[in-house]
């Protein structure tokens, strides 16, 4: 039961507490990780008024380690969580991954981004550092 939790929580963070039983905590995962960069990047970007290339760079790199540590947070957890689990919800852990996964690509599009970034330009630089794999301009 440990592997089946660790690799629900890989596929989308949350899912693997939901599979042990522990549905509020994976609901905060599952938010966190399919509302970060599409509804709280934008936010944050906003709320600290970021407006300078090199500061949204440094930002956006902070939010990625913030899901690095979400994911590895997420799927230590319900690893270790896992031991102790009685139940096992297999359909309810299966409908949130789809849930989590459809909620994060239908919201990381440009329209949403910048009416919660409330520039126009960020979302093009946000997809060009995307694209851009090689670091160079």
């Amino acid at each position: 039961m440990n592997g089946l939790a660790l690799l629900f929580s890989l596929v989308a963070p949350g899912a693997g507490q939901i599979f042990i039983g522990k549905f509020m905590q994976g609901i905060l995962f599952g938010f966190l990780f399919s509302l970060g960069k599409s509804a709280l990047l934008p936010l944050c970007l906003r709320l600290f008024r970021v407006t300078k290339l090199k500061r949204m760079l440094q930002f956006v790199y902070l939010c990625n380690w913030g899901y690095i540590v979400l994911i590895f947070g997420a799927s230590a957890a319900a690893f270790f969580q896992a031991q102790h689990a009685v139940e096992k919800h297999w359909v309810a852990a299966i409908f949130f991954i789809v849930c989590v996964r459809t909620i994060q690509k239908q919201t990381f599009n440009s329209f949403i981004f910048t009416a919660l970034c409330g520039r126009s330009g960020m979302w093009k630089i946000l997809q060009s550092i995307s694209k851009n794999t090689s670091g160079k301009k």
